[in-house]
C-alpha cells in the first residue's frame, strides 16, 4: 500500500515538475521574442534619429526673393475706340502680386475692376475689368529706395454695357444688336512704365500703361486703353523657384529614403 502511494506521489510530483519546466521554457521563449522586438524598435528609432541628424547637418542654403501684395486705385478710358465723349474715364480699384526682383526681372499679376460708367448716348451701365500678366525690368536708383521699370505683358479685358446704337460712329450696329446688352472680351498687349518708392515698410507704386488690341468691326490694331494706377504694396520674403524645388526633393528623399 505504501509502495503504491509512493509511486502515485512520485508520478504526480513529476507531472507537476514537468508542467513547471514547460511553463518556464515557454516564458523564456516569450521573453526572448519580446526582447528581440524591443531591440528592433530601438534600432529603428536610432536609425531614424541618425538619418534626421545627418539631414540636419546638411542644411540647405536656400535663396530668397520678394513676394509683394498691393492694392490701389486705377483710372482708365476702358475702351478707347468706343469712348466717343471726353472725360468719360472710369475709376476703380486694383490688386496685384509681384514675385522676384532681386536682380533684373520681376513678374506681376494684376486685376483692375472699374465702377459702372456711361458713355452717353451710345453706352450705358458699362462694367469693365482687366486681368494682366506682366514682366517688369527693374532699374534701381543709387539711394536704394526707388525703382523705375518698363512694363510689358498681356491682358484680358472684359467690357459689358447696354448698347443704344445712337451716335454709332464706328458702325457697331453691324456687329451688335441695337438696344441690347453687349458683353465682349478682347486680348491686349501691355506697354508702360512704373515707379516705386519705399516709405517705411510699404512701397508707393505709380504705373502708366497702354493696352494695344484689335478694334471691333474694323479689325485694325490700335491703342484700345490707357490706364493710370496708384497704390501701396507690402513685400514678404519668399523662396526662389529653385529653392522650392530643392526643399521638395529633399523632403521626398528623406521620407522615402531615396538616394
Amino acid at each position: 500500500m505504501r509502495l503504491c502511494l509512493t509511486f502515485i506521489k512520485f508520478w504526480t510530483d513529476g507531472k507537476i515538475v514537468r508542467c513547471f519546466l514547460g511553463k518556464f521554457v515557454l516564458m523564456r521563449k516569450f521573453s526572448f521574442i519580446i526582447t528581440m522586438l524591443l531591440a528592433i524598435v530601438v534600432f529603428g528609432q536610432k536609425t531614424s534619429i541618425s538619418k534626421k541628424r545627418t539631414l540636419d547637418k546638411k542644411k540647405l542654403e536656400l535663396k530668397h526673393t520678394t513676394l509683394g501684395v498691393g492694392v490701389g486705385i486705377t483710372r482708365s478710358v476702358i475702351f478707347l475706340s468706343r469712348n466717343v465723349r471726353e472725360f468719360n474715364d472710369a475709376t476703380g480699384f486694383n490688386v496685384g502680386i509681384v514675385y522676384g526682383g532681386n536682380k533684373l526681372v520681376r513678374f506681376a499679376l494684376e486685376l483692375h475692376q472699374y465702377a459702372p460708367v456711361n458713355i452717353e448716348p451710345t453706352w450705358y451701365n458699362i462694367n469693365a475689368k482687366t486681368y494682366e500678366a506682366n514682366i517688369q525690368l527693374l532699374a534701381r536708383f543709387k539711394n536704394g529706395n526707388s525703382i523705375i521699370y518698363p512694363i510689358t505683358g498681356i491682358s484680358v479685358n472684359h467690357f459689358k454695357g447696354y448698347f443704344t446704337g445712337k451716335e454709332d460712329f464706328q458702325n457697331l450696329a453691324d456687329k451688335y444688336p441695337v438696344n441690347s446688352e453687349v458683353s465682349s472680351f478682347w486680348i491686349g498687349t501691355n506697354f508702360g512704365l512704373g515707379y516705386e518708392h519705399q516709405i517705411g515698410p510699404l512701397k508707393a507704386v505709380l504705373q502708366y500703361k497702354m493696352r494695344v488690341g484689335v478694334q471691333d468691326v474694323v479689325g485694325k490694331v490700335n491703342i484700345m486703353d490707357v490706364c493710370y494706377s496708384f497704390g501701396l504694396r507690402y513685400d514678404f520674403k519668399a523662396l526662389t523657384p529653385k529653392a522650392v524645388y530643392r526643399v521638395i526633393t529633399r523632403n521626398y528623399k528623406a521620407r522615402y529614403d531615396v538616394n
